[in-house]
């Protein structure tokens, strides 16, 4: 049923399809293969955001020549929502507290940013300057040298996504649900970061092969859905364990960690090994943990109730009962689509993101790990 009170969801499956029988497990499979398939960037606002980058790139060079600057988090791994954060770091060699309001000036006096959308966190174990690029209103975070190992992270992140493919539509759903709640930002509300949230699911993975589970290719995803959700709901123990992608299971006990963390072991009750610098734990700020955990339960009893009701007597999508895509977002991925979609190369097809992907990629003027080769750095251009 559809009217002004329940609007057509992005993910809703055909009308017909509701009703008729078939379980409620294979339509929540379903509608998170189509949640997936909308929320992915269209070639227009993978451009957009490449171009974004070059402005803001360009302004980085233009203040240190012999830096480099590196994208890493969710834009380089293809984990990035539509309105989600571009994370940039700029590799000197020195630091100076001063670099950062450095940047906050010369950003506000080129009019790549309004002053109000500037926030300089120097406080922070990783200091950086935050604000809204003006052309394409994507916000960025950019830091010095210290996130280095976000460069790995992001490499780290994309071998586990082939390892395990269902990773990508898994942290796209849960990531949505964490923005909703407002609970996606550490340093604003104590959330779960995004590099968290998919160690969580790598960890929860890992866990569900090294118990040797099996699904149906009909269903598999709403299984693992419900399962993540009772998984760090209901039944992980975050007092006596930490996550962990390199320990057998996913897990590891918090003591084991105590002598690893050194100045960095917090009593925190969300506790991620990370993987990339092991003295790190990735949940310490995440004073807000607790709720998480409780929206992880509320959701996977929603959903359970859903997917044990009578298939006959299904009405509507069933993701929607924890999920929703704002009507400001849906009002910016048209604006985007309005105003933008000249920015497109002329030879790109529209209905394919890949190859406007493969043309509209972020200047690399300096290469900042030559190191890594030439595969990587192949892999990477899709989502540079």
């Amino acid at each position: 049923m559809c009217d002004a009170a329940n609007p057509i969801k992005p993910w809703q499956l055909c009308p017909m399809a509701y009703g008729k029988g078939i379980p409620a497990l294979c339509l929540l499979h379903q509608e998170i293969e189509h949640f997936y398939k909308y929320i992915q960037p269209t070639p227009t606002e993978f451009c957009l955001r490449a171009e974004a980058v070059r402005r803001v790139e360009d302004v980085l060079l233009s203040l240190w020549p012999s830096a480099c600057v590196d994208i890493f988090g969710s834009f380089r791994t293809g984990l990035n929502l539509p309105i989600s954060d571009v994370d940039l770091v700029v590799h000197l060699g020195y630091w100076s507290p001063a670099l950062l309001h450095q940047l906050e000036r010369v950003l506000v006096a080129r009019d790549v940013t309004d002053p109000v959308t500037v926030t300089v966190v120097d406080k922070a174990s990783v200091p950086v300057v935050k604000f809204t690029e003006r052309v394409s209103q994507i916000k960025f975070d950019v830091s010095f040298n210290e996130a280095v190992s976000g460069v790995q992270a992001a490499k780290l992140i994309k071998d586990f996504m082939r390892q395990f493919p269902e990773l990508p539509k898994l942290v796209m759903v849960l990531k949505q649900f964490l923005r909703l709640h407002g609970l996606n930002e550490v340093y604003s509300t104590g959330g779960v970061s995004s590099y968290a949230l998919t160690l969580m699911c790598v960890s929860f993975l890992q866990q569900q092969a090294h118990n040797n589970k099996k699904y149906s290719s009909s269903n598999k995803l709403g299984q693992l859905l419900l399962q993540f959700l009772d998984y760090y709901g209901r039944k992980f123990d975050f007092l006596k364990y930490s996550i962990s992608v390199l320990s057998d299971g996913g897990r590891v006990e918090k003591e084991r960690l105590r002598s690893t963390l050194g100045g960095n072991n917090w009593q925190s009750v969300l506790s991620i090994e990370d993987p990339v610098t092991p003295t790190n734990d990735i949940g310490r700020s995440s004073y807000a943990a607790l709720h998480v955990i409780q929206g992880f339960e509320a959701a996977f009893l929603k959903l359970s109730k859903l997917v044990d009701s009578d298939p006959a007597k299904i009405e509507g999508p069933i993701l929607s009962s924890i999920l929703d895509v704002p009507q400001d977002v849906v009002n910016y991925r048209a604006w985007v689509q309005y105003n933008f979609q000249h920015i497109l190369p002329p030879r790109s097809s529209l209905s394919s993101s890949s190859s406007s992907a493969s043309e509209c990629q972020p200047a690399h003027p300096k290469a900042c790990n030559p190191a890594s080769g030439k595969e990587e750095d192949e892999r990477d251009n899709r989502h540079r």
